[in-house]
């Protein structure tokens, strides 16, 4: 971002954080695009990315009170951003997974179903897991491990490209990176 818009944002998000909502409209119109090309790339699909990207402009208009002027208006934004489309994300999977129990459930109950699941079942089961462990597995890693490997593996951002985003140095990043894997290949190692 060129440093006329930066001085731009942090001038109106002093107003916004004082009720100016007109103030908080010219943020939404000066990162609105970015916001939205984030939440694309992590959800992949037009619809779903506006109606995630108004509930982080929801968000971001209720904490807009957090934001420090410690680091840059869009990387704060980023993040709100980021961590709405992982909630999203988290939403769907777990809706998906409660509707592939209820149709598994009705498989089963089928009084004339085989005793042995064909094979399809056996390695939709065996994916469900796997997403499963997956899923309990990224949980547990600390918010800034979690981050930028969503940042890497989902938008395939450079090293670099998430040190600017989340505010910190590439080795950190590197870092990051490095353990949140050695994490999710521990907690996954029987799959592996």
């Amino acid at each position: 971002m060129k440093a006329a818009e930066s001085d731009l944002s942090h001038e109106y998000v002093a107003l916004a954080q004082n009720g100016d909502q007109a103030a908080f409209g010219k943020l939404v119109k000066l990162h609105n695009s970015q916001v939205y090309g984030q939440i694309l790339r992590m959800v992949r699909n037009p619809e779903d990315a506006k109606e995630i990207a108004q509930l982080a402009w929801i968000k971001a208009w209720n904490k807009i009170g957090s934001f420090r002027f410690e680091s840059a208006f869009s990387s704060w934004l980023y993040r709100v951003a980021t961590f709405t489309a992982l909630d999203a994300i988290r939403k769907r999977d777990s809706r998906r997974e409660l509707s592939y129990d209820d149709a598994e459930e009705a498989a089963l109950s089928n009084k004339g179903a085989s005793e042995v699941a064909p094979p399809e079942q056996i390695r939709n089961l065996e994916r469900k897991e796997i997403r499963t462990r997956f899923m309990e597995a990224l949980e547990e890693l600390p918010e800034h491990h979690k981050i930028a490997l969503m940042l890497r593996e989902n938008e395939g951002l450079s090293y670099k490209e998430i040190a600017e985003k989340t505010n910190c140095k590439t080795g950190t990043v590197m870092s990051r990176i490095f353990n949140a894997r050695k994490a999710i290949q521990s907690h996954m190692k029987e799959f592996l």
